[in-house]
This record gives structure tokens, sequence and C-alpha cells, in this order.
């Protein structure tokens, strides 16, 4: 399993189980989430005029260097997305549309909606996330970490 996973990117080893689910929802289900972006990127170069084969490609491409870049300069990704746009270009034009879309939100939501059943399928409470948690907050930037080990 550890040599099938490696594939797929480094391995990151999480000492504290509560981590576990939280990885799930990005790492796990997350290659999910990148083919559903490509899917779109590469319909939307289609519907545009380009072949599937060059959509495709552009977009595999446009990807690969984006999070080639990003690993490399270790820069905050929205410093990244800011380099990249010009003031009243096309790529703020794109931004703006997706930011009127929730495109931030919506992604958030997924990645929590992920947790909560990763939770669940534990046994363990999913009441958890943003407008979920009940009770006082932890102290700890993790506060779903306090509720499964009974602090709540």
């Amino acid at each position: 399993c550890q040599s099938a996973l490696g594939a797929l990117g480094k391995e990151i080893y999480v000492d504290d189980e509560a981590f576990v689910d939280m990885s799930t929802s990005i790492s796990g289900s997350g290659p999910a989430y990148v083919f559903m972006l490509i899917e779109a990127m590469v319909d939307a170069g289609v519907q545009e005029g380009f072949p599937r084969d060059v959509s495709t490609e552009l977009v595999h491409q446009t990807i690969l260097g984006s999070v080639k870049y990003a690993m490399h300069t270790g820069e905050h990704p929205a410093v990244l997305k800011n380099s990249v746009t010009s003031p009243a270009g096309t790529t703020a034009s794109a931004i703006y549309e997706l930011e009127r879309g929730n495109f931030r939100t919506v992604v958030q939501d997924a990645i929590w909606a992920c947790y909560r059943r990763s939770l669940e399928m534990g046994g363990l409470d999913s009441n958890v996330g943003p407008g979920r948690s009940s009770g006082p907050k932890p102290s700890h930037e993790f506060p779903d970490v306090d509720v499964m080990r009974g602090k709540k």
C-alpha cells in the first residue's frame, strides 16, 4: 500500500491519529478535486475550440508547472496568484468570476464535508467545522482534536 501511495506523491507521516481524518479530507480525496478542476478546464478549452487532446495537454502542463513553481518558491498561494494577475487583465476577469461563484468557499465546504464523513465512518462526532461546533472553543489551532478526544 505504501509503494502505491508513494507513486502519487510524497508520504507525510502524522503522529496524532486525529490528523488522519483531516488528511483524508485533503490528501485522500484531494485527487478527485484536482481531477474535477482538470475536467472543467479541459472542457472549457474544448468549448473554446481546442481539440480535446490539445486542451488536455495545455491543462496538464499548466497545473504541473503551477504546482512545481509553488513548491519551488515556497511562496503563499495568494502571492503567486497576485504575481500572475495583471490589473484589469484576463486573469483578473477570470478570478472575479471564480470569486463570484464562491470558488474557495465551495472547495473548503467540500473538504469539511469529507472530513465530517470520515469522522462519521469512524464512529466519531462529526459536528465540526465552521458554524457547527458547539460549546467552548479550544485554545489551539485544531478545535476538532479536543472534540474527538472527549475534551469538549
